[in-house]
């Protein structure tokens, strides 16, 4: 199966020449005690109100009576001035506002899902540790929250002026402000900033991409990305730490120290593997004008028997990255239909069954011997942005080479 761009395959290309981005900048709070203490009672209130909400839409269906984000929207005002709830009359407008609408996203989501024919998964009541963040959605203008003392602290409702270390410099145009604290505790700024785009010079130069478990990534030109395997480097300390955990009393406070020492250990494998990929993401932005990226159903591969290794490889975190950057950059960003890139002969397209197993390609028609994931790589490029002659051979994929299995 082959085709190029604008065939009846599913390409999505993102011809990314956009007059402006969101850009997206996080940085470590440091609260004091007594900050820190009002922002974990307003995650509780918002929690409760987010529970509330739902349950309200559950009865409402029950009742026959159809709940809505607007209506529930509307009801802000009254539960504010509602002398019995009098905890939620410090709490701003737009952080309820902002409950509801995540509520409601979720609602959407659940729609979606039942429309597809998929497991529906009704929202769930969130838990205490399942709810951590909350949004200033007109930061931009003061409302709520701003950013003070020079990019030192922010401002926010209700807490006051809280240390921030902004370790870069923040372009464009502030837009909103959210605040999150993730399984180790600890709190960050979420600030979210429209700027221009940023084209890079234009280099002529065009890739596919092949992703895989062996080596993250092959390019088309030959290059080989290795997979840093963040999650299999860490497996010791992992393990370790998810052992003192089981090994723990529940609802103890030596337990809930553990878990903290778990999540301290996810974070590090998460953050290492997020750092991996906006760097290759950033390099292949910078090499190439048009990229060709496999189009992979990374939720039915995560399901299958490689499951630890494709989520350790974040395939799907990688493409969305690559997106983003792609788009600022005014780069044109293509996916590809992957099957059968791997059988066929980028060289003269014959088909050539191979196994797993096997590393190489080699073609009995024109002879093409390389590796098996560069080949699927030219393929992919092939499809994206149509075949190339290749010099002294005529054929459609590049010159024969052997290749190191």
């Amino acid at each position: 199966m082959s085709g190029h761009a604008g065939s009846p395959l599913a390409l999505r290309p993102w011809l990314s020449k956009v007059a402006s981005v969101l850009r997206v900048y996080k940085f470590r709070l440091c609260p004091t005690s007594a900050q820190a203490e009002a922002l974990g009672v307003l995650i509780g209130r918002l929690r409760y109100f987010y529970n509330a909400a739902l349950q309200e839409r559950r009865d409402g269906y029950r009742a026959g009576v159809k709940v809505t984000r607007a209506t529930q929207e509307r009801a802000i005002t009254a539960v504010k001035r509602d002398p019995e709830c009098p905890d939620y009359a410090g709490v701003h407008t737009h952080l309820l506002q902002d409950v509801v609408k995540r509520l409601d996203r979720a609602f959407q989501a659940f729609f979606d899902r039942v429309k597809r024919g998929q497991t529906p998964g009704y929202p769930r009541f969130k838990s205490r540790d399942r709810y951590a963040t909350f949004t200033f959605k007109d930061a931009g203008k003061g409302n709520g929250a701003a950013v003070v003392a020079g990019g030192a602290r922010i401002r926010l409702h209700g807490i006051g002026n809280v240390k921030m270390k902004q370790h870069r410099e923040m372009e464009g145009t502030l837009k909103t402000i959210g605040v999150t604290r993730d399984g180790t505790g600890h709190w960050y700024a979420i600030i979210a900033r429209e700027l221009p785009a940023h084209p890079l010079p234009a280099t002529g130069e065009s890739v596919g991409v092949d992703v895989g478990i062996t080596t993250f990534a092959a390019l088309s030109d030959g290059t080989m990305v290795e997979n840093p395997r963040p999650l299999a480097t860490a497996r010791i300390r992992m393990e370790r730490a998810q052992r003192k955990v089981s090994r723990r009393k529940r609802g103890s406070k030596r337990r809930r120290k553990a878990r903290r020492l778990l999540a301290k250990a996810h974070a590090h494998v998460a953050n290492v593997r997020k750092d991996f990929h906006h760097k290759t993401a950033r390099d292949l932005v910078r090499r190439y004008d048009r990229i060709a990226i496999e189009d992979l159903n990374v939720k039915g591969l995560a399901r299958g028997m490689l499951a630890k290794a494709v989520h350790d490889a974040g395939w799907g975190q990688f493409v969305a990255i690559l997106t983003e950057k792609a788009e600022e950059a005014a780069r044109v960003l293509v996916r590809v239909d992957p099957s059968g890139t791997s059988q066929e002969c980028s060289g003269c397209g014959e088909v050539v069954r191979k196994g797993l197993s096997e590393r190489v390609h080699r073609c009995p028609r024109c002879g093409l011997v390389l590796d098996r994931d560069t080949n699927a790589s030219r393929n992919i490029k092939d499809r994206a942005f149509g075949p190339v002659t290749r010099p002294g051979r005529g054929l459609r994929g590049g010159a024969a080479h052997e290749a190191h299995p």
